[in-house]
Formats: structure tokens, sequence, C-alpha cells
């Protein structure tokens, strides 16, 4: 019964007074409620609707003035930007938003250079996903009506109610039954969340992939026919991710996100021949039966002493090819039927269920094996999931194989619980086959002895210990016996395979390395597909690819430019014809259409012509030359990009084909691509290695970089639509603004790690961003009352440390945006930079600020933060910049057309800001030991303190210098060799120096870390005791005590006053001490 069901019963039950003293209770919790919502304060949006009202004036200039249509300019240098086309069936989102800021970040920064950008968008289509989606869209009409009425108990999820959640309106959703619809849908609504979140795209160049847009067919028409013709592209049967479900091949931008990069495992098939026949396997007398184990080691089947199956297993009998059978997981069976390992290919007999128990005892003949014959044992933690469930026995180089053949070599009872008889365990000793360094020819069992393996079901340790047999085993292994000892084992690994397949011992057979779903939800296993492929595992494609990665490509990260080097090498042969889906048809077969990914990339070429030759994103409409899709023929093309010499075949006028070939001669080759991790393994190495195969002899046309970063969390969990933490484009410029958004994503992370976009950093944004707009206003206000002079030393002193600080942060802003760490340009272009004009603010006191130092840390502020923040700083450019310099003219009047000031690193006065970042540090100590020194307990008078004596080090000590010295001796880089400790530990031999010498080493060795070499400077490179004599009224001011005086160490010494022990064993150059009287 609902609850509204029970109050109804209750209420039936009470008396009238009772009912009404009922209703004075419901009516007073009413009326509490209600005050308490009007007390609640109402959420002021004020600041970030005011952000917005900017946003939309910057958008509307940019718009008006064209600002991001770039043309070629033969006397400017060029930067070509690319985002990795997304996918076309929703809108864009959060993920698209992170990645995408990095291009853009970097191409404005380069638009301040004086570069003339490009940064073109265009809209991929191509692929299952739409396709499978229309489908189903289809289907749900067809069986539940228009509009469909669904079943409440079934809880799926619905195509309906999808589209229908991404506001589309319900008239419109059963046009969505046609794939192609869903292409010229919803590129208008991109475009505008572009626009809207300001991004600095050149729409013109915008356009969709598959047939429907005739010119982009036309230009992979062409890349298809040259790929095949240069050997690129071949056919055959090779090894694919399949769907059963789906028919066809599953490609990475077929599956679902987890199941992105994985291919299939190639694995030897063992045959272990069933050599006694009874119980469950009476039937199958007479024939040739075989226990099928899959394993990656074929070269250790010279060990095996016996087999292991799950005794809570399912198995089956298969009839396979040759009249034979083979005991497997039906799963594997399933594999094996589109392997070419069954009767009819995708099709597989099952003779006969099988339960792993009376599989167990079995005996058997294991190929290789010194053992003539071996029996079937229990194992309790195989995996039904993987391989085929039956598992070869290697108990000398397994740690796994080897505690499961000890647990029941040393436990009786667990052989009776399986009917294991002593024969069939006891006399099966590991057979050494393998020599390891460090590990000897019994590597598993030293190695469960070494990592304290208790038994087989100890995974943690079995896991260390296997990491070190197979890495170690593999690498550093000679065989010991067989036909190939004294050879390595990662060469012996495809020898012992080849001879065993060739003796019909074994058989190929593969699996995906790990669980791969697809789009329409389906298990994939691995099927040999008769298909078009591209030849990346030839040798002579990979040595150019491998060159230029190594050599010329900039990956701006370690660790993903290792990825890449990688990834060259592990990239073999790429399916690259599908049967189903929407895309363009191979020109020499068109029985197959492009896979999504083999269409996407040289792609970034056509954004060099796409916008002369179409009219409209999806090319039903021809463009400003007039070219018609049907004149685009192969001369066409390889006039455009491969600079072939005119002929009549061509049907284009040479006038107007040569503006195509210009414009994509002057943009190319791609700048940078800003992409995430995941492509890497696909999208990202297979488009240079394809840049190779087109321009194979123009290697200056081939990418010069990538940027690659992590996946995008929200308050660090992954985007779900489940947890409600999914957002697109429009959802988070709604709530936040572009700009804050921008500034938040700055600051979300710049590596290959997973980011995290926090909701309240981006409201902090907003009122970071809104709170600088608000000094503006006050400073224009105000700003006649700012000096142009210095009225004393003092002044003139943080003048110049204003100025020099400016210098500084920039220079390392500049910097930042070529390394591409975003993060460190707010943190030093925005945090550093507002924390130094408060300082500065400050130390000015009453004096005010000089006019003409505001106005650079405005103009440098406005102009550093402007790739992030672009709307703020474009309008607080007009707004309130220009309006305050005297010769407005002599700026850009957009901050689209101005360019970086040149500062020079040497022309910062570095020990200016050495000399104020030492007094500063000195009035934080001041503060620190002032408030620790007048801290009593509860109930005590209070401390009070009439005079400062500050204690300062003009120079080390001997014993410290001595130090410094070692330390610089060991200094190597950016790095201080540990090798310090050892040669103090020599050089020093009284104790109680030694371990003031090593306290005191430690202490500047953790100093390096954070300061770097200045910290090993014997001597300062400015006056400290002048410096905290001249702003000796700072002092006064913080502590409101008149009576300061300054002492040196050897002063303080010879006093021999105990109440500045303390302050004598800290202070040091730098470093200056205070105590208090």
């Amino acid at each position: 019964m609902c609850i509204f069901g029970k109050l109804y019963f209750k209420l039936q039950k009470l008396n009238s007074s009772q009912f009404k003293i009922f209703l004075q209770k419901i009516r007073q919790s009413f009326s509490t409620l209600n005050q308490q919502m009007e007390d609640k304060p109402k959420q002021n949006f004020a600041r970030r609707d005011r952000l917005v009202e900017l946003e939309k004036q910057a958008q509307k200039k940019w718009e008006d003035e064209k600002t991001y249509e770039s043309n070629p300019n033969p006397g400017q240098k060029k930067y070509l930007v690319t985002f990795p086309y997304p996918y076309l069936n929703g809108r864009l989102h959060l993920g698209h938003s992170y990645t995408m800021t990095k291009v853009d970040f970097i191409a404005r920064y380069k638009r301040l250079n004086g570069f003339n950008v490009v940064f073109p968008f265009g809209f991929h289509c191509t692929g299952q996903p739409i396709s499978a989606a229309a489908t189903k869209l289809r289907r749900e009409i067809e069986e539940y009506g228009l509009p469909p009425v669904f079943p409440e108990e079934k809880k799926e999820q619905r195509q309906w109610n999808i589209l229908k959640k991404m506001g589309i309106p319900d008239e419109d959703i059963p046009k969505f039954q046609e794939g192609k619809f869903w292409c010229g849908y919803f590129h208008p609504f991109a475009t505008q969340d572009l626009k809207s979140f300001g991004v600095a795209v050149d729409h013109r160049r915008s356009f969709i992939t598959t047939d429907v847009n005739p010119y982009y067919d036309s230009f992979i028409q062409w890349q298809f026919t040259l790929l095949k013709e240069r050997n690129y592209i071949r056919y055959g049967k090779r090894p694919s991710i399949f769907s059963v479900a789906d028919n066809q091949i599953c490609a990475d931008h077929d599956r679902a996100q987890e199941s992105e990069g994985i291919g299939p495992q190639e694995y030897t098939l063992i045959k272990l021949k069933v050599l006694e026949f009874h119980g469950a396997l009476k039937a199958l007398e007479g024939r040739n039966v075989y226990l099928a184990a899959a394993t990656l080691r074929p070269e250790t089947m010279y060990g095996q002493t016996n087999c292991y199956i799950l005794p809570d297993g399912v198995y089956g009998a298969f009839e396979v090819t040759n009249d034979e059978v083979f005991i497997v997981a039906e799963r594997a069976a399933k594999n094996m039927a589109y392997q070419d390992l069954t009767k009819e290919y995708g099709k597989y007999v099952k003779i006969m269920d099988i339960k792993g128990t009376d599989l167990l005892g079995i005996p058997l003949k294991a190929p290789l094996s010194t053992y003539e014959k071996v029996y079937a044992l229990p194992m309790l933690t195989i995996s039904m999931e993987k391989g085929t469930g039956v598992v070869t026995s290697v108990p000398s180089d397994s740690p796994d194989d080897y505690a499961a053949l000890r647990d029941l070599k040393n436990k009786a009872p667990l052989r009776e619980k399986y009917g294991i008889k002593e024969e069939h365990v006891l006399p099966f000793e590991p057979v050494p086959i393998i020599n390891i360094p460090e590990l000897g020819d019994l590597a598993a069992i030293v190695a469960c002895e070494k990592h304290k393996v208790a038994s087989q079901n100890d995974k943690e340790n079995l896991k260390n210990a296997k990491d070190e047999c197979y890495l170690k085993g593999f690498y550093d292994g000679v065989m010991k016996v067989g036909k190939y000892a004294g050879v390595k084992v990662q060469d012996a690994k495809n020898l012992v395979k080849n001879d065993m397949l060739a003796s019909g011992e074994a058989a190929k057979y593969w699996e995906p390395e790990g669980k791969v779903i697809s789009r329409s939800g389906d298990e994939c296993i691995v099927a040999l597909m008769d298909q078009w492929y591209l030849a990346y595992d030839e040798e002579e494609w990979k040595k150019p690819v491998r060159d230029h990665v190594k050599n010329v490509f900039n990956c701006y990260n370690d660790i993903v430019h290792k990825s890449f080097i990688a990834t060259v090498e592990w990239l073999q042969q790429w399916g690259c014809s599908r049967s189903f889906g929407l895309g363009s048809y191979l020109p020499f077969d068109k029985n197959y259409l492009v896979e999504s990914l083999s269409d996407s990339t040289i792609y970034m070429a056509y954004y060099t012509v796409v916008h002369l030759l179409q009219g409209n994103v999806v090319g039903s409409q021809a463009g400003p030359l007039g070219i018609n899709p049907d004149q685009m023929n192969r001369e066409f093309w390889d006039y455009v990009f491969l600079n072939a010499p005119y002929s009549d075949k061509i049907k284009v006028e040479e006038e107007k084909i040569k503006q195509l070939r210009e414009s994509f001669r002057y943009w190319y080759p791609l700048d940078l691509r800003g992409s995430a991790k995941d492509l890497v393994k696909n999208h990202l190495t297979m488009c240079i290695f394809n840049h190779a195969a087109i321009w194979k002899d123009e290697p200056n046309m081939w990418p010069r970089s990538f940027f690659v970063n992590g996946y995008m969390l929200v308050d660090g969990e992954k985007m779900s639509k489940q947890k409600g933490n999914f957002f697109t484009l429009k959802d988070i410029v709604s709530m936040y603004g572009a700009d804050a958004c921008r500034f938040a994503l700055s600051e979300a992370g710049d590596t290959q790690d997973d980011a995290n976009f926090e909701k309240q950093v981006a409201d902090n944004s907003i009122l970071k961003i809104s709170t600088l707009e608000m000094w503006l206003k006050e400073y224009i206000a105000n700003h006649q009352n700012s000096r142009t002079e210095s009225p004393n030393e003092n002044i003139t002193f943080f003048d110049k440390v204003f100025e020099n600080q400016i210098k500084n942060l920039y220079v390392n802003c500049i910097k930042s945006y070529e390394d591409m760490r975003f993060r460190d340009v707010a943190k030093f272009g925005f945090h550093e930079f507002g924390t130094i004009k408060e300082e500065y603010l400050i130390n000015c006191g009453t004096f005010g600020p000089r006019k003409d130092l505001i106005l650079t840390w405005i103009q440098y502020q406005l102009l550093i933060m402007y790739p992030i923040i672009p709307h703020f700083c474009e309008m607080a450019w007009v707004i309130y910049f220009l309006p305050l310099v005297n010769n407005s003219a002599q700026y850009p009047a957009t901050l689209s057309q101005a360019t970086l000031p040149e500062v020079n690193a040497a022309s910062i006065d570095a020990i200016t800001i050495r000399a104020y970042n030492c007094l500063q540090s000195f009035l934080r100590n001041l503060r620190v030991t002032y408030k620790k020194s007048t801290q009593t307990k509860k109930g005590a008078k209070d401390v009070t303190f009439t005079k400062v004596t500050v204690i300062y080090a003009p120079k080390y000590p001997d014993w410290q210098q001595y130090v410094l010295n070692i330390l610089n001796e060991q200094l190597e880089g950016n790095k201080i060799k540990d090798a310090w400790k050892v040669i103090l530990k020599e050089k020093i031999t009284d104790k109680n120096l030694l371990s003031k010498s090593l306290q005191f080493a430690s202490f500047v060795t953790k100093e390096f870390e954070q300061a770097g070499k200045e910290v090993l400077e014997s001597t300062l490179p400015f006056n400290e005791i002048q410096l905290l004599q001249d702003n000796k009224h700072l002092i006064q001011k913080e502590l409101k005590i008149e009576d300061v005086n300054f002492i040196s160490v050897d002063q303080a010494e010879s006093l021999k006053d105990k109440t500045y022990a303390q302050a004598l064993q800290s202070c040091v150059p730098g470093k200056a001490q205070v105590v208090f009287a």
C-alpha cells in the first residue's frame, strides 16, 4: 500500500478533535516551511549575468568583424590548429570543452604572437553509432506505436526518450529513423555552442563527413585510391574485433568508451589429446578428442606436468576441422567458429555439455612434454571468461601452476574432494626448461618462496611472483631444453609455435585483449575476416614514421612521446572497411564503407580548402569558387595536394584550382592537434602514418605536434548521466558563463592524467573575474590621483620591484603558454599577477601607485589572460584600458588585433625581486615569531614587548661555507647528487661538527628544491642589512614597537646573551632573525 493509502486509513480512525489537532500541526508545519523559504537568501546571479553580458558584446564584435576568418597572407607566419571532429549524435559536452580549450588557448596565444592562425572545426558522422540509434528508434516505433507507449516493467533505455531528453520536439523525433537525417540536424547547435563558448573557430571551414557531403566524399575517394595504388591498402583474412549481433567489425568508435583501444590477442591453442575415455567422455570414444588450452607462452610446453580444469566450470565438446573434437568453454567455441577452426564459418556444433568434474583425472598426451602421460587436475582460480577454460601447467616457470600443483601434492583432503589419485600428482615434478639470471631454472619455485605465496588463492603475492617471473623470463631467459636450447626465450617463442602449428599439435586462436562491448550492447569476439586493411605493420612504412616521431615531432610531454613511439611499433594491420553504418564507400570495392577512424586521418588538409569548395556545412551547395563535386576527379586532387601539373583532364579552370593549392601550401603542415589520450593508440598515430603515405616525399607536410590530455572528471567523478553530472556545453555556459568555465578548465590540469572540473572552482571564477572588473572601475574613478614620480627612495624601491615582478610573471606566462601548461598561466597570469598588485598598493601606502606602472599592469594582465578569458579581457580593454591611456591611438582597438610586447628575460632585475622576496619572507617570519612569543596560557598575564633586536648574518661561518662548497661540487644540472652525505662523513671527523653539517646540508637541499641554485650562493647579491634598515618603518608598523635595533651574528655572539641563542642557530644570510624584549 502506498503512503497516501496508509495515511487515509489512519485519518479515518481519528475523532473530530484529533483531526483538528492534526490539521493545526499541518498548518504550522507549512507556515514554518514557508517562513524558512522566505528567510533563505535568494541566490544572486548578478555577477555572472554581468559577465555574460560582456560575453555577448564580445561575441557580437567578433562576428561582425569576422575576427576568426583567416585567409592566407604570404608575408605572415601561419599556425594551423585542429581538434578531433566530434561525433554528431548529440550536443557537445564538457568533455569536448576540456580538450577544445587547450587548442583554443594556444590558437589565441599564437595570434597574440603575430601568427596568422586558423582553427577550423568539422563534424564526424561516419560509423555505426548513428545508424544503430536510427535502427533502434525505428524498431521502437514499429513495436510500440507513434508516439511509442513503452511497457512500464521494462527499465531499458529507449532511443525515443534519449532524443526527447536532448530537447528534440516529439514531432521531429520520427525523422531520426533515417540515419542521414542526424547528419544535418545537430551541427547548427554545435556551431552555436562553440560561439557561445568563445572558441576562435573559422566557421566557414566546417563540414560533415560521409557521402551525404559529396565534397568530402570525393576527398576520401581520392585518398583511398592513392593508398591502394601505393600498396598501403591490401585485402585478406585478418583477426578483427567483431560483433556477431551487428554482423560486422566493431572498430574503436563503434564501442562503449571503456572498450576503446582493445585489440585482438593471439594465443597458441595447445592440443592435449585424450588417451582414455570413461564416464561422461565414453560417448566420444573412437574420435580424436583434445582438451584445447590457450597459452601465450608456447615455448614453455616442454615443462608441462599436467593441465588444469575448473571443477565447477561447464565445458562442451565441439566439432572442429579435420573431424576432431575440442573440449573448451562455449564462449571460446564461439570465437573459434569465426576463426576457421570449425567446419562451417560462423557456426559451431556442440556434441554435448561436460562438467568440469567429469574431466578431472583424465590422462592426456601433452605435446613436447617430457612426461609420456599427464592428467587433468583441478585449479580453483580459472576464469571461464578468458581463454578456453583449459589451462596448460608449467610449474617450473608459472607461479600459478606451481602453487596449484603444490596444493594438490601437500593437501590430501583437496585431492580426495575431487577424486584425484596420488599417481595423478605425486610423481610429477617441475621440469627445468629455461634458465633465468637471478631466478635459476625453476623460476616459479624461487619466486613463490621469495614472495611467500601461501596457496593458489594468495592473489596479491602470486601477482608479484608472476610479474617477476614473466618479465625476466621472457626478456632474459634462455632455453635449456629442446630443439632451440641456447636460444633466448623471446626468439624461441615464435620458432616453437611455428613448429607446433606445422606438426598439427597446435592452432592459432584469438580473443579480445579485454571485454569489448559494441554500442549496440553486444559482447564482441575475434573473427578472421576477409577485409581491406591498412598495412601499418610494413617496416618500409614504419621507419619514416618512427624517425619523424622520435626526431621531429613535439608531444609536450615525455610520457606521451614514449606512448607514441610504442604505438608506432605496436600498430599492425588495421581493418579499414565495414559493411554497415554511414560513411564513404571504398572507391575500389563498393560493397564496403570506409571505417570511421580510417576516414579521419588527413582531413586536416581538407580544412585548408573546404571554405572555397563548399557553400554550406553539409555540402549541398557550391562554395565561392563555384566548383561542383562532379568536377573533382583524381587529377583535381593531385593538383591541389600533390603539386601535380595542371592538365586537360582537370575540369576546373586553372585560376580557380590554383587558389586551392596556394591555400593548402600556405596553411600546411598541421602545427598542433589537441586530443584526449584515448586516441594515441589509433587515430593520432594513424594520422602520422597516413600523412607519411600521401606526402611520402614531403616530410615537411607531416604533423608537427600533438598535445594529449586525460579525460574529464566532474567533482572527482566520471561524467555520467546516471550520476547526474553529465553536462553539455550549453549547460555549463548557462550555469557559469563562458569565461568562468574556461578559467576553471584552465585550472583543471594539463597532463595525460585525468583532469577534474570542479563546479565550485567555476563559481569562484565568476567572483575572481568580476572582482577584477570592480577594481578596474574603482581605479578609473580615482586614477587622477595617481602619481607620476617617486616621492622617496623607499617608494622608488617598491616601484622598481613592481615593474620587475610584472616582467617576471609575464615571461613565466609566455613560457607556460609555449609548454602548454595552462594551469601555470592561470597561476602566474592571474593569481600571482593579482597578488603583486595588491602588495604594491599596500607598500605605496598613502603615496598611491605610479600611474604608468598600473597601466602596464592592466595592459599585461588583459593581454596574458586573453586566451583563457577572452570575452572579459576584450571588453575590459575597450571599456577600461583604452580610456585610461593618453595616446590610445598607439594601442590596437581590440585585443584580437593586439601583439604581445617583447620582454627579454635578461632585462628583468632579478636581484631587486630577490631583495623584495627576502624582505617579505622576513616580515612573515616576524609576524609568526611575534605571535608565538606573545601567546600565553589561559589565565596568565598578557606578554608585551617594547624592543625588537634584528640579528643578521653578513656571511656564512667557515663550517657552513665548507658545506656549501661540497653541495656546489655535487650540483649536476638542476639536481644535487646524493653523494654529499658520504663526502661530509668522510671529510669531517668531529662528531658535533658533522652532526651540525649534515643538519645544515639537509636544510639547504630542501630549500634548493623550492628556490633553486640561489640557496647555494655564499654571499647575497644585495645588502640585506641595508634593505632591512631602509624598511625599519615596516617593522615598527607591523609590531607597533618603536625601538628596533640591528646587530650582526658576531655582535650577538660576543654579548653571550642566552636570549639570542635560538635565533643564532637559524640565522644565515638572507634569513635574519628577531628577538623581543
